[in-house]
């Protein structure tokens, strides 16, 4: 400790506000923090044809990730959009056009041996093109046993 103390000082001030900084962000960063500034830096650069994008997480019960789930956006006239989930169980879908009342997109998740248990659909009401987030808790699937 006494050694890291000196190294420190030597260092000076300016050293230790940039140890700090990089310690503090470590952590956001390892629990996807990225992907929220990802996300608020692409949704304010939408085309003129684009509409609201959505994104959110798929997760269990206990709150763990589910990585390569697949979600699916489905327009009221029935076009669609597939994404898969990265291994945090973050997606991101971007917007239909303009034309298509974001509201009434559903979206939904699943995985092979997995059941949807709930789905929360959030509407951000930040800005008009605000993304639409929408988290999924999938469980896993218990056969019945045998009769």
């Amino acid at each position: 400790m006494r050694r890291v103390g000196s190294l420190l000082r030597a260092a000076g001030f300016g050293g230790c506000m940039i140890a700090a900084s990089l310690i503090a962000s470590g952590s956001v960063l390892a629990n996807g923090g990225d992907f929220f500034e990802e996300l608020s830096a692409t949704w304010s650069q939408n085309n003129s044809d684009d509409g609201v994008p959505y994104f959110g997480f798929v997760r269990d019960a206990k709150g763990k990730a589910i990585a390569a789930a697949t979600i699916t956006a489905t327009t009221p006239t029935g076009s669609s959009f597939v994404v898969i989930a990265d291994n945090l169980g973050h997606y991101r879908i971007p917007g239909f056009s303009k034309s298509v009342d974001a509201k009434r997109v559903q979206v939904t998740c699943s995985k092979p041996g997995y059941r949807l248990v709930s789905r929360d659909h959030r509407i951000l009401r930040a800005s008009a093109n605000a993304p639409i987030e929408t988290d999924c808790i999938l469980s896993p699937n218990v056969g019945k046993p045998a009769a």
